[in-house]
C-alpha cells in the first residue's frame, strides 16, 4: 500500500469504542481549517470571486457598462475624474466610466487569466515531470533541458514580443503565463518523482509485473497531489501579477477589456488628484493576491507537519505552559 492510501475499516480501541484511521488529506483538511489566516484568506477569495462573478448586477444597479462614458457625471468642471457619489459608488475614471463597474470586470479578468493558465502550467508541468523523473534516459535529458531553457528566457520581453506580433488577448495572456508557470511546475515534479520512484512500494510493484504506465498513474501520481496542490495554489497569485504587470505595460488583455493593470496604467497621472481611481484597482490586485499567497502558506503547512509550526491565529489553550 503506498504512503497516499489509508485504511478504510475501523479498528476497536481498548474502551470498545471504533477507532477510524484518517487518511493525509483529511488530516491536512483538518490542519487547514485549524489555521484561522488561512481560512479568512478564503474567505476573501470566494469573496473576489463573487465580486467578478456579479459584474453584470453591478452594471444594472448602477445604469453603467464598463466601456460606457459619462463625462457629464462622470467628470467635475476641470476635467478631472468625480468622486465617489450616489451615481458613481467608487468614483469615476478619466474619460467618466464607472470604476466600480470596470473594477468587477477586471475582476473577472484577473481570476480567469491566473486559474486557466495555473490549470494549463500544472497539466502539461506534472505530465512532463512524471514522464521525465520515472522514465529517465534521453526523455529525461530533453525534457529537463527543455525546462532550463524555458526558464532562461525573459519572460516580460517575450509577452511583449508576443502581444505585438499576436496582438494583445486574454487567450495569449493566458499561453504566455502558463508556457513560464509550466516550467516551474515540470521542475518540482520532477523532482518529487526522482524521489518517489526508489521507494519500496514502486520496487514491489514492478516485482509483481506492474506496467510502467500503470506505476506512474496509479502508484506515483496519487502521490504527487499534494506537492502539486500547494504548487498550484502559490502559481495563482503569480499569474495575477504577471498578468497585470502585462495590462500595465500594454501587452496583456486587449486595452478596451477591463484589468487591474490596465486601471493602474491609465490612474498612474491621477494619484494625486483622483486618489480612488488608483485604489481601487491596487487595493483589489494587493487583496487577491496577499490572500492566495496566505492561503497556499496555509496548505503548505497543512501537507507538511514537519514544519512544527502551530496553526495560525489559533489561541493558546487555556492553561497552557508556554
Amino acid at each position: 500500500m503506498s504512503p497516499g492510501e489509508a485504511e478504510a475499516e475501523p479498528e476497536a480501541g481498548a474502551s470498545g469504542r471504533e477507532i477510524r484511521c484518517r487518511g493525509p488529506w483529511t488530516l491536512a483538511l483538518a490542519r487547514l481549517r485549524a489555521d484561522r489566516l488561512a481560512m479568512a484568506s478564503a474567505g476573501v477569495i470566494v469573496a473576489m470571486m463573487v465580486f467578478a462573478l456579479s459584474a453584470p448586477l453591478w452594471a444594472a444597479w448602477t445604469g453603467h457598462t464598463y466601456h460606457s462614458a459619462h463625462p457629464e457625471t462622470g467628470l467635475d468642471g476641470s476635467g478631472l475624474p468625480a468622486g465617489p457619489s450616489g451615481e458613481f459608488w467608487l468614483g469615476a475614471d478619466s474619460i467618466g466610466r464607472d470604476v466600480l463597474v470596470r473594477a468587477a470586470y477586471g475582476a473577472r479578468v484577473s481570476l480567469l487569466v491566473g486559474l486557466a493558465a495555473t490549470a494549463l502550467a500544472t497539466v502539461f508541468g506534472v505530465l512532463a515531470g512524471v514522464l521525465a523523473g520515472f522514465l529517465g534516459g534521453w526523455i529525461d535529458d530533453v525534457l529537463a533541458r527543455g525546462v532550463e531553457v524555458v526558464l532562461s528566457f525573459p519572460y516580460l520581453l517575450v509577452a511583449i514580443v508576443a502581444a505585438v506580433t499576436f496582438g494583445a488577448s486574454v487567450p495569449l495572456t493566458v499561453l504566455v503565463i502558463a508556457f513560464f508557470a509550466f516550467a516551474a511546475m515540470a521542475r518540482v515534479v520532477r523532482g518529487q518523482v526522482l524521489s518517489i520512484r526508489e521507494k519500496e512500494y514502486i520496487e514491489a510493484a514492478r516485482s509483481l509485473g506492474a506496467s510502467r504506465s500503470r506505476i506512474m498513474f496509479v502508484d506515483v501520481l496519487p502521490n504527487l497531489a499534494a506537492p502539486v496542490t500547494v504548487l498550484a495554489s502559490l502559481l495563482i497569485p503569480q499569474a495575477i501579477t504577471f498578468e497585470a504587470t502585462l495590462s500595465f505595460l500594454g501587452a496583456g488583455v486587449d486595452p478596451s477589456t477591463p484589468s487591474w493593470g490596465g486601471m493602474l496604467d491609465e490612474a498612474q497621472e491621477y494619484y494625486r488628484t483622483a486618489w480612488w481611481f488608483l485604489l481601487v484597482p491596487a487595493g483589489l490586485l494587493l487583496a487577491t493576491t496577499f490572500a492566495f499567497n496566505i492561503l497556499g502558506d496555509g496548505i503548505r503547512d497543512a501537507f507538511d507537519p514537519r514544519t512544527g509550526r502551530p496553526p495560525r491565529g489559533r489561541r493558546r489553550a487555556k492553561g497552557a505552559k508556554r
